[in-house]
């Protein structure tokens, strides 16, 4: 039970999916400063398109779940629109948004201290991430 990819095939599908991830953040950023505000748009990212992402494929892994063979357009749907695009919805406001839970102004430091733990958080998981699955 998979989706009779090749090897390339499933490379490839990962690769637009980090494309498409990355590309997204302008149209968080967007969402967020033109028409949703950062609260609204985090929520909407998670829970209309990355959340769904994941559900989908997770549920396009289950042994006749979605048909009688492999729904390769569940998972494509999933892995190449919904997911990534809310990682990058998300990703452009989420560091902002925890900023601006500080008083820019007198706790500035604070402020500091935020971004420095945050981008070490992100960098330490993508390490471990690294080493876990390679």
């Amino acid at each position: 039970w998979n989706a009779g990819m090749t090897a390339v095939g499933a490379s490839s599908y990962v690769s637009i999916a980090t494309a498409v991830a990355y590309t997204m953040p302008f149209v968080g950023a967007y969402l967020a400063d033109a028409l949703m505000g950062d609260f609204f748009a985090i929520l909407f990212g998670a829970i209309a398109l990355y959340l769904p992402g994941l559900i989908l494929i997770m549920l396009s892994t289950v042994p006749y779940l979605l048909g009688d063979t492999f729904n390769k357009a569940a998972m494509s749907f999933g892995l190449l629109l919904l997911w990534p695009t809310g990682t990058g919805v998300v990703k452009s406001i989420v560091n902002v948004f925890g900023a601006k839970q500080f008083h820019p102004l007198l706790q500035s430091s604070l402020i500091e201290s935020y971004y420095v733990n945050f981008y070490m958080c992100i960098n330490i998981g993508a390490l471990i991430g690294g080493i876990v699955v390679p």
